[in-house]
């Protein structure tokens, strides 16, 4: 985003929020950062929080960072798909594994 960006999204807030006046030094703050984040989405977050609130929005409250993809959800759905997979088989074999002796006093199952 660029400082003209900045600029417009902070008289927008300054126009909305009559009792807002932004310091230099608030001013230099979203500069900084705000320089690494997508002006249409922060000014799509702007204009919902004008809408929801009567207060003048925190950096924070109309942020949008860029993240890292990850393949964490492919990762997630391999291990269920493993765990479904050994469950069944597990079912299949009905075998059960001995109870730890801590349980078996509490368990209607007989030890083996």
């Amino acid at each position: 985003m660029t400082k003209e960006e900045v600029v417009k999204l902070l008289v927008l807030i300054e126009s909305v929020y009559f009792n807002c006046i932004f310091k230099d030094e608030t001013v230099q703050q979203w500069f900084q950062f705000c320089s690494e984040m997508d002006y249409e989405k922060i000014l799509t977050n702007l204009k919902n929080h004008i809408r929801k609130s009567p207060f003048p929005p925190a950096i924070g409250d109309i942020a949008v960072f860029n993240f890292e993809e990850n393949h964490f959800p492919a990762t997630l759905q391999e291990w269920m798909k493993e765990g479904r997979e050994r469950i069944e088989c597990d079912h299949k074999s009905n075998k059960r594994g001995p109870l730890p002796a801590w349980l078996a006093e509490y368990s209607p199952r007989k030890s083996v």
